[in-house]
């Protein structure tokens, strides 16, 4: 349906209800004035009119069974008015029980045509009736409003603001400015705790590199100290010895036990008992070479250092208390900060220990790799040299078998002294297992050196670059911010313009000073006084200016039914811009409606 943007009521008939219970026709002026004592009708002609567009009276109440007369069944009402082209329409509404018909120019339609033609029931009751915008709609009325409020252009806005401004926030998108806002201060935030974080792990490296260079130093000296003690019981192990004389023997005695085993029956058991002997010497000289050594010592090396980070977080985290700086941040803690401060170190003490189980995890399983492969070695060692030992053995039983001559058992011990002179030199056999025990640790301490080294040397990160980026991002968002807020500030202002009256205030919202977003605040004053505070006569005065408002955003000029005009001595705090129609009580005068050309003064109405 067309919609009707403007239009003047020149005639009803009413009859079934309320208290009309006969047809009743009554004329309307572009001012009319409706009088008579209580209980005559009055308002109920107001109840009329709303009913004919909307189906509910006066003040948009459901329950519309109280309309009908109690007498007549059937409620009729026919709304004769005049569009904005000068055309006549009549619109009949009429209830019969519970069935409603609605009828335009002859022509039935449906409640959804009307709703078209003269916009949403709070749409048109806000006109119509001044008092149903703030006592009926309440909150409500700011969603209405909100609805009608003309948008402002981003050019609009750009143009009312300084050139500072304007060249801060050119190319700047800004459809909303909370979400603008709320953005940015989200990348504030973010950027606040990556510069926190990258400060962490600033202090951290400078801690984890302190710590290697003192875990280089300390195995530097280690080695030494192996290293001194190996060359110590190197040079004591064959002082004053001369080696070269005891490999000669040793070759000639070989040979001598050859010469005389060739010469008995038992030469070739000698030989291989010989052989044995050699083999089985090499065998148990043999030492288990650790495979694991770098990477316990390297899992070592972290363990350390994460029990150091979690003593020295714990600590941060026991220290914490309000009024302090934060020691990786420097910023203040506040009672309000406090458990946000808490929860990220606590996260980063539980992240260190989840590190700390993992490597010592690590550690365990390779010292238990180590000890199962060294005792695999030990056993297969111990093993072969049995077996060697009882080959021997079963060898030199079926020698003695074959001779009683002593001659080869003689050199064959000979040859055993001179290679065990050989291999232990001048040392005990504690002091060659100590030797032996020196050159592992020191091939363990120089694997451990080599990757504390490693540490030392590795080119750290430009923490400091990264955080003064950083910190220039926030200066740089901080600015966008207060302009943005500025920009917000006189957005609300334009917005606020489209409500300005001569007497009422409204506001639908604060623009918070602090952060330029928009805080729900509905405000309703008249002269400065809250609507609750007005005495009937500032309520109707205050409703004219709210239903002109109306009518300027909406685009709709509609009548305006004003009750209880005897509390009203004039309105001149508005200027009516279509049809109004006035109801006042006259003490035991009859009911009229009397058609009027200009609005009557105060001192008409009170002769009137």
């Amino acid at each position: 349906m067309k919609k009707i943007e403007r239009f003047q009521i020149t005639g009803m008939t009413i009859s079934g209800f309320k208290c009309y219970q006969a047809p009743t026709i009554l004329d309307f002026g572009p001012q009319t004035a409706i009088t008579g004592g209580n209980g005559l009708g009055k308002t109920s002609i107001a109840d009329a009119i709303a009913f004919a567009i909307t189906g509910l009276p006066f003040f948009g109440e459901r329950g519309i069974d109280k309309l009908h007369n109690e007498v007549q069944p059937e409620v009729s009402v026919s709304l004769r008015f005049l569009d904005e082209a000068g055309t006549h329409h009549e619109l009949t509404r009429i209830r019969k029980k519970n069935r409603m018909t609605i009828h335009y120019d002859r022509y039935e339609i449906r409640q959804m045509d009307l709703t078209d033609m003269f916009g949403e029931r709070d749409v048109f009751l806000s006109i119509f009736n001044p008092l149903y915008f703030i006592e009926e709609l309440g909150d409500e009325g700011k969603n209405l409003l909100e609805m009608y409020l003309p948008m402002i252009p981003h050019e609009t806005v750009m143009g009312r603001l300084s050139d500072g401004v304007q060249a801060a926030l050119e190319g700047v998108e800004i459809p909303s400015p909370d979400a603008v806002l709320k953005n940015r201060r989200e990348e504030i935030r973010k950027l606040e705790e990556h510069m926190i974080y990258l400060q962490g792990q600033k202090d951290q490296a400078v801690t984890q590199a302190e710590a290697q260079r003192q875990s280089a130093a300390a195995l530097t000296e280690r080695y030494s100290q192996l290293d001194s003690e190996l060359k110590a019981l190197e040079g004591k192990r064959f002082a004053g010895l001369d080696r070269a004389r005891m490999e000669s023997d040793l070759v000639a005695l070989s040979a001598r036990y050859n010469e005389a085993a060739q010469g008995s029956s038992t030469a070739q058991i000698d030989a291989d008992i010989l052989a044995l002997s050699q083999k089985q010497a090499q065998r148990r000289a043999q030492q288990y070479q650790p495979k694991f050594t770098q990477e316990i010592a390297q899992a070592n090396a972290r363990v350390q250092e994460l029990g150091k980070q979690y003593q020295r977080e714990n600590q941060i985290l026991k220290a914490f208390v309000p009024g302090i700086s934060c020691p990786t941040c420097r910023r203040p803690v506040t009672e309000e900060n406090l458990p946000e401060v808490q929860v990220a170190i606590q996260t980063a003490i539980n992240h260190i220990v989840a590190n700390g189980r993992s490597q010592r995890i690590q550690v365990a399983q390779l010292q238990e790799q180590e000890s199962k492969d060294q005792a695999v070695f030990d056993q297969f060692q111990a093993e072969d040299i049995i077996k060697m030992q009882d080959e021997i053995d079963a060898l030199t039983k079926r020698r003695d078998k074959l001779t009683a001559d002593g001659q080869t058992d003689n050199l064959r011990e000979q040859i055993q002294r001179l290679s065990a002179g050989l291999e232990y030199g001048n040392l005990s056999q504690q002091e060659y297992d100590r030797l032996l025990a020196c050159k592992d640790e020191l091939q363990r301490c120089a694997a451990e050196l080599a990757a504390a080294r490693k540490a030392v040397e590795r080119e750290q990160p430009d923490f400091d670059s990264q955080i003064t980026q950083a910190q220039q991002k926030v200066k740089a968002l901080k600015v966008l911010i207060s302009n943005v807020v500025i920009y917000a500030r006189k957005r609300a202002e334009l917005t606020f313009e489209a409500l300005k009256m001569n007497r009422v205030a409204i506001s639908l919202y604060d623009v918070m000073k602090t952060s330029g977003e928009q805080k729900a605040a509905f405000k309703f004053t008249y002269n400065g006084r809250r609507y609750d505070r007005l005495s009937l006569s500032e309520k109707i005065r205050a409703g004219m200016e709210v239903s002109e408002l109306v009518k300027r955003l909406t685009g709709r000029n509609y009548p305006v039914f004003v009750d209880n005009m005897e509390s009203v001595d004039d309105l001149a705090n508005v200027r009516p811009t279509g049809q109004v129609i006035m109801a006042k009580c006259v003490h035991g005068a009859p009911l009229e409606v009397r058609p009027l050309r200009p609005i009557p003064t105060a001192t008409e109405q009170r002769a009137a």
